[in-house]
């Protein structure tokens, strides 16, 4: 998340470089949030039945499940309606139909020589670097809930 954030800056600073970074940009920030959610999956998958290496794909929306599974599993709380959890499953599910297996931002075309539909509307790049900071606060704030739900005892291992 940070180097996507270092490239906006970057691109403010210098606006001409701003058309060579929007997809860097846009990776960086797609490979955070695949980090995130599977770093949650690997400390503590454990908790709801998930296995960390059932989980090694690219594949936004199959992480987010599980990740959803384990929130819901150690909170005891498997309310959907929960604003935050909303905003970051529609962010998830935005970067996954942008970019399902994680090439789309990274070539111009796939290994079959098809060209990628990315989005065709112009990027708000300080939006994008406010809304991923946001979502990194969320995974911050959701493996801190986590370990302290394990750690008093309130959860049943």
């Amino acid at each position: 998340m940070k180097s996507g954030d270092i490239l906006v800056e970057d691109s403010i600073l210098n606006p001409t470089n701003r058309t060579r970074l929007v997809y860097p940009i846009l990776y960086c920030y797609r490979h955070g949030l695949e980090l995130a959610m599977k770093w949650v999956i690997a400390m503590f998958g454990q908790y709801a039945d998930i296995c960390s290496s059932d989980h090694l794909d690219h594949d936004l929306w199959t992480l987010w499940a599980a990740c959803k599974k384990i929130i819901f599993a150690v909170c005891s709380d498997d309310d959907e309606s929960n604003e935050a959890l909303q905003a970051v499953q529609q962010i998830v599910k935005d970067f996954h139909d942008w970019d399902r297996i994680a090439m789309a931002f990274r070539y111009s075309d796939d290994k079959n020589g098809i060209g990628f539909k990315l989005p065709d509307y112009p990027i708000d790049l300080s939006n994008i670097r406010s809304v991923m900071q946001a979502v990194g606060r969320f995974f911050f704030g959701v493996e801190g809930q986590l370990e302290d739900i394990i750690a008093s005892g309130d959860f049943d291992i």
